[in-house]
């Protein structure tokens, strides 16, 4: 790949190709651990060169996930119409 004197090295090509994978996986990687309830900090290690992601990955596995509440449960409108009347339904039947 050189062109011209100036090219890509073995390790330079393969720096890039993790920073471009970390680069990919930062996205997915906040969301999870936006939804697990960690810091989001922790997504700094996938740039770190060899061992980012063993890093990160046992962070995710050895470390105690909090306990979040259940999140409400999403209804279509009309679901949550035909239950609210069926709630107004045993009410008035009591």
């Amino acid at each position: 790949m050189k062109a011209g004197g100036v090219g890509v090295n073995g390790w330079q090509w393969t720096l890039l190709v993790h920073f471009g994978l970390a680069a990919l996986a930062v996205w997915p990687a906040i969301r999870l651990l936006g939804r697990a309830g960690l810091p989001r900090g922790w997504v700094i290690w996938l740039a770190l060169p060899v061992l980012g992601w063993p890093i990160f990955t046992s962070l995710l596995a050895f470390k105690p996930w909090p306990t979040l509440p259940p999140r409400p449960e999403k209804l279509h409108p009309r679901e949550r119409l035909r239950r609210a009347r069926d709630a107004a339904a045993a009410q008035k039947g009591k």
